[in-house]
């Protein structure tokens, strides 16, 4: 992604989360970034289009920033606490801190949601490798590394739903840890 669409999709990046999908223009992305908003027109033809590459972005920023910490330790117990500060203990915080965070959820799901499944599938095949690299041979976790790691992704993820306060999630993230780390035991 070159210099110019990099700061289209952190414009519209910091637009949805202060208005949400279903309100944020076209001209609050090209205000905030600064552009015309044909130049905007011109990069991305739609909200929705560019609402998907302010997916796929912040999916690889995370991925990356997550897979180079994880080069850095050892234990799994570790990286799971690495992805659930950076992967969704971050995602919840950023949708708590918008005033439309329903709405923001609902956009995600309903217009990105070909870019959220392909997110899954890329956390799931980096689980499946951490698991086959830390899982002990015989253990629950060994014998079906994907299923595993589809576990792993899918619940940290979905945890947030209908939590009513951030220690709740917070709860659930660390009982999740624990079941994780005991299937990943012989």
């Amino acid at each position: 992604m070159d210099a110019r669409n990099q700061r289209l999709v952190n414009a519209a990046t910091v637009v949805f989360q202060r208005y949400g999908v279903s309100k944020t223009t076209m001209n609050d992305i090209a205000r905030e970034a600064g552009v015309a908003r044909q130049t905007l027109y011109n990069a991305y033809p739609s909200k929705e289009a560019i609402l998907r590459a302010a997916v796929r972005k912040g999916n690889a920023a995370t991925v990356d920033e997550v897979t180079r910490i994880w080069a850095e330790q050892d234990s799994f117990a570790d990286k799971l606490e690495t992805f659930f500060t950076l992967g969704p203990i971050s995602w919840y915080d950023t949708v708590q801190a918008s005033p439309e965070a329903a709405d923001l959820i609902d956009g995600m799901h309903s217009i990105a949601s070909e870019e959220m499944l392909e997110a899954h599938a890329g956390w799931t095949a980096l689980f499946s490798a951490q698991i086959a690299a830390h899982a002990a041979a015989g253990s629950p976790a060994a014998q079906n590394t994907k299923a595993t790691a589809d576990f792993v992704f899918s619940t940290s993820a979905n945890a947030k739903y209908d939590a009513p306060d951030r220690d709740t999630f917070l709860t659930r993230l660390r009982i999740l840890k624990t079941a994780v780390l005991g299937m990943m035991d012989a």
